[in-house]
Protein backbone atom coordinates (compact mmCIF):
# COMPACT_ATOMS: atom_id res chain seq x y z
CA UNK A 1 0.00 0.00 0.00
CA UNK A 2 1.11 3.46 -1.02
CA UNK A 3 0.74 6.73 1.34
CA UNK A 4 0.34 9.88 0.26
CA UNK A 5 3.45 12.39 0.11
CA UNK A 6 4.35 15.40 -0.78
CA UNK A 7 5.73 16.13 -4.53
CA UNK A 8 8.61 18.33 -4.99
CA UNK A 9 11.03 19.01 -7.82
CA UNK A 10 14.73 19.49 -7.33
CA UNK A 11 15.60 21.65 -10.05
CA UNK A 12 17.95 25.07 -8.43
CA UNK A 13 15.87 24.55 -5.11
CA UNK A 14 13.18 22.32 -4.17
CA UNK A 15 9.39 23.22 -4.72
CA UNK A 16 6.46 21.31 -4.30
CA UNK A 17 4.53 20.87 -6.96
CA UNK A 18 1.45 18.22 -5.47
CA UNK A 19 0.86 15.11 -3.81
CA UNK A 20 2.19 11.61 -4.87
CA UNK A 21 -1.21 9.53 -4.35
CA UNK A 22 -0.43 6.42 -5.52
CA UNK A 23 2.02 3.84 -7.94
CA UNK A 24 1.35 2.25 -10.81
CA UNK A 25 4.21 -0.40 -11.91
CA UNK A 26 7.50 1.99 -12.75
CA UNK A 27 5.15 5.21 -12.25
CA UNK A 28 3.80 7.91 -9.60
CA UNK A 29 0.76 9.40 -9.60
CA UNK A 30 0.79 13.28 -8.95
CA UNK A 31 -1.91 15.18 -8.21
CA UNK A 32 -1.47 19.07 -7.83
CA UNK A 33 -4.89 19.39 -6.01
CA UNK A 34 -6.36 16.66 -4.05
CA UNK A 35 -9.38 17.77 -3.81
CA UNK A 36 -9.69 19.44 -7.39
CA UNK A 37 -7.01 17.61 -9.49
CA UNK A 38 -7.17 19.96 -12.06
CA UNK A 39 -3.49 18.41 -13.43
CA UNK A 40 -2.58 15.03 -12.88
CA UNK A 41 0.82 13.45 -14.04
CA UNK A 42 2.49 10.02 -14.66
CA UNK A 43 5.86 10.58 -13.34
CA UNK A 44 8.27 7.56 -13.75
CA UNK A 45 9.95 6.26 -10.88
CA UNK A 46 13.74 6.83 -12.76
CA UNK A 47 12.69 10.78 -12.21
CA UNK A 48 13.06 10.29 -8.61
CA UNK A 49 15.86 11.83 -6.99
CA UNK A 50 15.02 11.27 -3.42
CA UNK A 51 12.86 10.34 -1.08
CA UNK A 52 11.26 9.32 2.60
CA UNK A 53 7.90 8.82 3.78
CA UNK A 54 6.62 11.75 3.74
CA UNK A 55 8.51 13.62 0.59
CA UNK A 56 9.69 12.25 -2.97
CA UNK A 57 11.85 14.64 -4.86
CA UNK A 58 11.69 14.44 -8.58
CA UNK A 59 14.60 15.23 -10.83
CA UNK A 60 12.03 16.78 -13.25
CA UNK A 61 12.34 20.93 -14.34
CA UNK A 62 9.01 22.83 -14.18
CA UNK A 63 9.01 23.23 -17.77
CA UNK A 64 8.95 19.89 -18.52
CA UNK A 65 6.32 18.47 -16.32
CA UNK A 66 3.47 19.06 -19.18
CA UNK A 67 4.80 16.22 -21.08
CA UNK A 68 3.96 13.52 -17.68
CA UNK A 69 0.32 15.29 -17.67
CA UNK A 70 -2.29 13.12 -18.25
Amino acid sequence: MFYSAQALMNHNREREFGTVIAESKNKLIVVDDEIIREHVYLIPKTKVDHYSHKQVVFNVPEKSLKEFEI
